[in-house]
């Protein structure tokens, strides 16, 4: 099968980004998905070459990914200086992150401020798109019945390692909370996204490790 019947099947034009072949699937997920009252075998089968097709596709993105990476000399290094955070602890409410930490406070007056957070970016499966769940074939036949997804083991979300950074503008220093919008933890089955509230602690010299 060709991409531009790949392409057909999710009612696209040769040449669609990413973010287009995802959206495209997501509709047809919701239009046609087994899991849903009152679908039948055409709707299935429809399911299953638009499931088809966004896999194909998205291999194929991910392949033109890497080869221009591969064509592109990596950057050096960037310069490691000393962290100028402490993390203190954090907690969830809702899709709401809390963290509680120390940051040294700029030296100049009405200066701002950066800090390189770690993090776990969460992220709609790109497999299942959020469903959590999707369509296994039974054995050597032409036969499909819905199964937990394998790539997110049904949560319909993935985490990967990240570095968050945050630019804090003079008038945030001094704050006791700064919230940063859609930073926070993901939802699949509404797409939304929780804020993440820093609550910091300013400081003229961090406090030694236990």
């Amino acid at each position: 099968m060709q991409l531009n019947t790949y392409h057909q099947d999710l009612n696209l034009p040769e040449g669609a980004s990413i973010a287009d072949i995802k959206a495209a699937f997501r509709q047809m997920a919701k239009s046609y998905h087994p899991d849903a009252a009152g679908r039948t075998s055409a709707d299935v089968e429809k399911f299953i070459k638009a499931q088809t097709a966004y896999q194909q596709l998205m291999k194929t993105a991910a392949a033109h990914n890497r080869a221009r990476r591969a064509t592109v000399a990596p950057a050096p290094p960037a310069s490691s200086p000393a962290a100028n955070w402490r993390f203190v602890s954090s907690r969830e409410v809702g899709l709401d992150i809390y963290y509680r930490l120390y940051i040294l406070k700029p030296e100049a007056a009405g200066a701002g401020c950066q800090v390189t957070l770690p993090w776990q970016a969460r992220e709609a499966c790109p497999r299942c798109l959020g469903q959590g769940r999707t369509l296994a074939r039974l054995g050597q036949n032409s036969i499909y019945r819905p199964a937990t997804c394998p790539r997110c083991q049904g949560q319909g979300t993935i985490t990967r390692e990240s570095r968050l950074e945050v630019s804090l503008t003079p008038e945030m220093v001094g704050r006791d909370k700064i919230r940063l919008r859609r930073a926070g933890l993901y939802h699949p089955s509404t797409a939304q996204r929780g804020d993440l509230i820093l609550e910091p602690t300013w400081v003229s010299q961090l406090p030694r490790q236990n």
